[in-house]
C-alpha cells in the first residue's frame, strides 16, 4: 500500500511540475506545418502544447488501460483531472469570443484545463466516491463517442441529439457504478485509456481523429478549419486500433484479477475504500 501512494503521490508531483514549467515557459508556441496532399497546402500543425497533452492522454490512456484496477488511488486521481480538465475546456471552448483568445490561446487552454484537472483529482482522493461514479461517467462519455464517431459529424447528425445520446451514456455508466462495481472498474478504464491513448496518438499520425471529441465537446457542427468530423480510411483505422486496444485491456485486467469476482453481496469491502 505505501508502494502505491508512493506511485500516486509521483503522478500528482509529475502533473503539477509539468503544468507549472508550461505555465512559466514562453508564450511562443512553436509550430510545425506538415503538408496534406488531400487538400493541398500545409494544413496540418503540431504545437508544444498539444505535444504535451498528448504525451499526458497517451501515458494516462495506457496506465488506464491495463492498470486501472490495480493502481487504482491513481485512478481517482485521473479520473478527476480528465473530467475537471474536460469541463474546464468545455466553458472555454464556448465562451471563446469570435477572435479567439489571441496568440496564446493554445496555453490559455492547456493552463486552465490543467489546473482545473489537478484540483479535481485531488478532490476525488479525497472523496473516492465521487470519483468512483466519475469512473463510470467517464466510460460511458468515452463509448458514447467512440460509437458517434463512426459517421461524418456523428451518428446522430443533430447537435442536440448527440448531446441527450451522451449525456444517457454518462448516466448509465454512472448507476452500473454502484451495482457492478468491478466490472465498470475494469471495463470503464479500458474504454477510457483506449479512446485518451488514440486521441493522444492523433496529434502524430494526424487523421482526424480526436476531430470528433472537439465537434461534440464544443457544441459545434464543424471542427477544425470549418471542415467538420469527417471518417476516412484513416479514421476507421483509428477506431479499430481503439476497439482492439479496449478489448486486449479489459480481458488483460480481468485475467489479473480474476481470483476477485465474487458476489458482491460476500465479499469484504475493497481496500480501495479507505482512499
Amino acid at each position: 500500500m505505501a508502494s502505491l501512494q508512493a506511485r500516486t503521490l509521483a503522478i500528482v508531483a509529475f502533473l503539477v511540475c509539468l503544468f507549472s514549467s508550461v505555465l512559466a515557459a514562453p508564450q511562443d508556441d512553436a509550430t510545425v506545418t506538415i503538408p496534406n496532399p488531400e487538400k493541398g497546402g500545409d494544413v496540418y500543425k503540431i504545437t508544444i502544447s498539444g505535444t504535451i497533452v498528448a504525451i499526458i492522454l497517451m501515458a494516462a490512456g495506457f496506465l488506464f488501460a491495463f492498470f486501472g484496477h490495480k493502481f487504482f488511488r491513481i485512478t481517482l486521481f485521473l479520473s478527476g483531472f480528465y473530467v475537471f480538465s474536460t469541463l474546464a475546456w468545455i466553458a472555454l471552448k464556448n465562451a471563446e469570443p469570435a477572435n479567439g483568445y489571441g496568440s496564446n490561446s493554445q496555453w490559455i487552454y492547456l493552463g486552465a484545463a490543467g489546473a482545473a484537472g489537478i484540483l479535481g483529482g485531488a478532490l476525488f482522493l479525497c472523496f473516492w466516491r465521487l470519483g468512483f461514479a466519475a469512473i463510470g461517467a467517464i466510460a460511458g462519455f468515452y463509448f458514447a463517442v467512440f460509437i458517434l464517431s463512426w459517421a461524418n459529424s456523428g451518428v446522430i447528425s443533430s447537435g442536440v441529439g448527440r448531446t441527450i445520446f451522451i449525456i444517457a451514456f454518462v448516466i448509465i455508466g454512472i448507476v452500473l457504478t454502484f451495482f457492478v462495481e468491478r466490472h465498470v472498474v475494469i471495463l470503464g478504464t479500458a474504454i477510457v485509456g483506449s479512446g485518451s491513448f488514440f486521441v493522444g496518438l492523433d496529434n502524430f499520425v494526424l487523421t482526424g481523429f480526436s476531430d470528433a471529441f472537439t465537434a461534440f465537446l464544443s457544441g459545434k457542427k464543424t471542427a477544425f478549419g470549418g471542415d467538420g468530423y469527417t471518417v476516412s480510411g484513416k479514421v476507421y483505422g483509428m477506431l479499430a486500433g481503439t476497439l482492439a486496444m479496449m478489448v486486449v485491456g479489459a480481458c488483460f485486467q480481468y485475467y489479473k484479477h480474476r481470483g476477485s469476482f465474487i458476489p458482491k453481496t460476500h465479499r469484504p469491502a475493497p481496500n480501495y475504500q479507505h482512499v
